[in-house]
């Protein structure tokens, strides 16, 4: 599938330059299309699963090859992979989406995630975890996304459950709505006092989930070999159809109402 596109991004890596790029120029027009084709080919088929991606084109999901070497360290001019964001509103919205990733090396990879929120949409999150957390657990624990991709530490954490308890605290409706599953662990505790944290293993995780993570993802690596076969599209098309639950359930977060977590002041 992409056996000449990975021979084109590992020579970009040994000669990252404006004049080789203008010298071998038509070679990157033709893999540049030929991942623009196989994109439009996934969003078509996407967009039958998802209406929040209806009215998209590829253009809308993959990102430039040329860098923005203007406050970088790295002045290479080109990036040396082609990627594309499957998502509501477009590649730069920030929205839950879907990604794709082609790199030689065995660094190609797809993911589906939630990456570093808005303050706003952390809250909205926490918020419909909280009165939603059954189903998320249950993405935790399914045995086929489990097989096929891996729930991945957050990049970007909080040290303390301080803005959990905060978020409850002002916004009475959430504690009031709380999921059964939580119930069962907290609710019958000031604000899950240091002990609470460790009475079992569950209601660590459980924490974690709801109170430490900034960052949702679930991946797949997909290795030189993977990327080159014939049956990449159907393995892309097949994950994005087992993994759309859980794209759903961040999209119905980010539709949820907006909630404060500041403790208020008073004079």
């Amino acid at each position: 599938m992409f056996e000449i596109t990975l021979k084109f991004l590992a020579a970009v890596q040994k000669n990252n330059s404006t004049e080789w790029l203008h010298t071998y120029r038509d070679l990157y027009q033709q893999e540049k299309k030929r991942f623009s084709d196989f994109v439009e080919s996934l969003l078509t088929e996407f967009q039958k699963i998802n209406p929040n991606l209806e009215g998209q084109k590829p253009k809308d999901c993959i990102y430039r090859f040329n860098k923005d070497i203007r406050f970088s360290k790295d002045k290479k001019p080109y990036k040396e992979n082609f990627w594309a964001n499957f998502c509501t509103w477009g590649k730069k919205s920030w929205e839950p989406c879907f990604y794709f990733h082609l790199q030689p090396e065995n660094k190609s990879f797809i993911t589906a995630w939630v990456y570093w929120p808005s303050q706003q949409n952390e809250n909205r999150v926490r918020a419909y975890l909280l009165m939603h957390f059954e189903e998320r657990d249950a993405f935790l624990n399914d045995k086929k996304i489990n097989k096929f991709f891996h729930f991945d530490e957050a990049d970007h954490q909080y040290k303390t459950p301080a803005r959990l308890i905060s978020l409850i605290a002002n916004n009475p409706e959430i504690k009031e709505n709380l999921s059964p599953m939580l119930a069962e662990y907290w609710i019958s505790k000031e604000y899950w006092s240091s002990e609470v944290l460790h009475d079992s293993k569950k209601a660590e995780n459980i924490l974690k989930q709801l109170a430490y993570f900034k960052d949702w993802s679930f991946t797949h690596h997909l290795t030189d070999e993977d990327v080159k076969s014939p049956k990449l599209y159907d393995e892309i098309l097949n994950a994005y159809k087992l993994i759309y639950p859980v794209i759903n359930f961040f999209e119905r977060a980010y539709d949820w109402p907006e909630y404060i977590w500041y403790i208020k002041k008073t004079k």
